[in-house]
C-alpha cells in the first residue's frame, strides 16, 4: 500500500520592519511623570505629586523626603551624574513647596509650588550634578534651546508662578525648564618667568599667573606644570595640583642652565571643566658665587712656642657666604706666614667650621686642623649649600710661633677659591 504525504507551503508576505528610536546622550537632562511612590533605576525622585481625581495633572506636590503620593517626577541620574536634594547647595532650586496647611512646621507636603526663585516658600526641591552645573528657567509658552521641561504649574489668581498646582508639560502654558551646562574657566595668562627668561637666578621659582573667570560663578583652582622633557632624572618637575592663589613657590629646586623648563598653568572649575594656559619656557641662570663677610683676623701679640686658634672666635676666624645658586667647593691657599719655618708644617694650619649646621658636607681634609700650603689649593668647603641666606662656613686657623722666629709684624695672604659642582 503506497502512502502519500503532502506538504503545505505557506508563502507569507515579507515585512520591512524600521525600528526608530532615540538615544540620550549620558549628559542630558531627562524629567517624565511616572505612577510610582519611587523612581526606577538610574534615575532620582524630585518631587511626589498627587490629585485624587485626575492623578498627576492639577496636582499638589510633596518634598521627595516623603514617599506617600503615588506619582513621581524622576529625573535621569545616569552614571550617577544627577542628584536630587531637600536643599540647594551647590544645586539649583527647581521649585519651592509651601507648607501643609494643616502643619505648623515647614514640611514641603500636600503644597502648591512657586517658581524656584520665589522666596516666600520655604522647601526646595532641588536638582544638581557631579559633572556640570544645572540650571533653570520658567518661560511661558515651551522651553528654550537646550533646555527641558520638568513640569507645567497652573494657579488660580491669575499669575502662576507661586500657590500653583503641578501639571505635566503640555498641560499648562507656565513652563518649569532646567539643563545641566557648564562652561569652563577662563584660560590664565602666564606673567612670570616671562617667556624665553633666560636670567632667572633662583631655583625655588616663584610662577605667577593671572586669575581666572569662570562664566557659571565656579569656584577654581589651577594646576602648575614645569616640565624639561628629556632632561635628567635627578631634576624636579613641579606639577602642582588644587592651588587657590594666582602664585606658587615651587619648595625643591630646579635644575639651572642648560636645562630648559616649559610651564603652563591650568584652570579648573569644580566640576572639573579646565582651560589651559599658553606654554612658555625659561631657563635658570648657573651662578657660582662666595662672598668673604669676614675677611681678615688679628692674633695679637704672640711669644716663642705660643699656640692660639680661632675655634673659640677668639681672634674670630674666617667666614665665607655662599651667595650663587648652585653647589660649589671651596679651596684655600697662603702665601708663608713664617720665615724660620715653611709653609706645610704644622706651625700654620686651617679646617673649617660650620657657621649654620649643614651648609656645607665634610671632606677629609676639612674636619681636623691640616698644614696650610702656598703650592696648591686645598678644599676646605666640600658640596657648600646655596638654599638660604645663611649657608656659611667658618675657616678657622691655628697658629704656633717657631722657637727662633724673628720678632717683629707677621702677615699671610689667604688665597679663597670656590668653582661650581653642578
Amino acid at each position: 500500500m503506497k502512502k502519500y504525504f503532502f506538504g503545505l507551503a505557506l508563502l507569507l508576505p515579507a515585512f520591512l520592519i524600521i525600528l526608530v528610536f532615540f538615544v540620550l546622550a549620558a549628559n542630558d537632562l531627562q524629567c517624565m511623570f511616572i505612577q510610582n511612590t519611587s523612581c526606577p533605576g538610574g534615575s532620582a525622585r524630585l518631587i511626589g505629586v498627587r490629585n485624587d481625581t485626575a492623578g498627576y495633572n492639577n496636582a499638589h506636590a510633596q518634598n521627595n523626603s516623603f514617599n506617600t503620593y503615588n506619582y513621581s517626577i524622576c529625573c535621569n541620574n545616569t552614571n550617577a551624574s544627577i542628584t536630587i536634594t531637600a536643599g540647594c547647595p551647590g544645586n539649583v532650586t527647581v521649585i519651592r513647596l509651601s507648607n501643609d496647611s494643616n502643619s505648623l512646621v515647614p514640611t514641603g507636603n500636600n503644597s502648591h509650588v512657586a517658581i524656584g526663585n520665589y522666596t516666600d516658600y520655604s522647601i526646595s526641591a532641588c536638582l544638581g550634578s557631579s559633572w556640570q552645573r544645572a540650571y533653570c528657567n520658567y518661560p511661558a509658552g515651551s522651553c528654550s534651546s537646550g533646555y527641558t521641561c520638568v513640569l507645567s504649574m497652573a494657579g488660580s489668581e491669575g499669575s502662576n508662578i507661586t500657590n500653583a498646582h503641578v501639571g505635566n508639560c503640555s498641560q499648562y502654558n507656565q513652563k518649569v525648564c532646567c539643563s545641566l551646562l557648564n562652561n569652563a574657566p577662563s584660560a590664565p595668562t602666564l606673567y612670570n618667568p616671562n617667556n624665553g627668561n633666560t636670567t632667572v637666578f633662583t631655583r625655588k621659582v616663584n610662577f605667577n599667573w593671572s586669575a581666572s573667570t569662570d562664566p557659571d560663578g565656579d569656584s577654581v583652582s589651577y594646576t602648575l606644570n614645569a616640565s624639561c622633557g628629556g632632561c635628567s632624572a635627578s631634576c624636579y618637575e613641579p606639577f602642582i595640583s588644587d592651588i587657590t592663589t594666582i602664585n606658587y613657590t615651587i619648595s625643591s629646586a630646579l635644575c639651572v642652565y642648560p636645562v630648559t623648563y616649559n610651564w603652563t598653568v591650568t584652570a579648573c572649575d569644580t566640576y572639573n571643566l579646565c582651560n589651559t594656559s599658553v606654554t612658555f619656557n625659561f631657563t635658570v641662570e648657573n651662578q657660582a658665587n662666595l662672598e668673604l663677610i669676614i675677611n681678615a683676623t688679628s692674633f695679637g701679640t704672640m711669644s716663642p712656642y705660643q699656640n692660639d686658634n680661632t675655634a673659640d672666635d677668639n681672634p674670630t676666624p674666617l667666614v665665607a657666604r655662599s651667595t650663587g645658586n648652585v653647589f660649589i667647593n671651596v679651596t684655600v691657599n697662603a702665601t708663608p706666614l713664617f720665615t724660620a719655618v715653611g709653609m706645610n708644617t704644622h706651625y700654620y694650619q686651617f679646617k673649617a667650621d660650620f657657621n649654620e649646621t649643614n651648609s656645607f658636607a665634610s671632606c677629609s681634609r676639612n674636619t681636623s686642623f691640616v698644614n696650610m700650603t702656598n703650592t696648591s689649593a686645598e678644599i676646605i668647603f666640600c658640596n657648600m649649600s646655596y638654599e638660604d641666606a645663611n649657608d656659611e662656613g667658618e675657616i678657622e686657623l691655628n697658629i704656633t710661633v717657631p722657637a727662633d722666629e724673628p720678632a717683629g709684624a707677621k702677615s699671610s695672604s689667604i688665597e679663597v677659591g670656590y668653582y661650581s659642582i653642578e
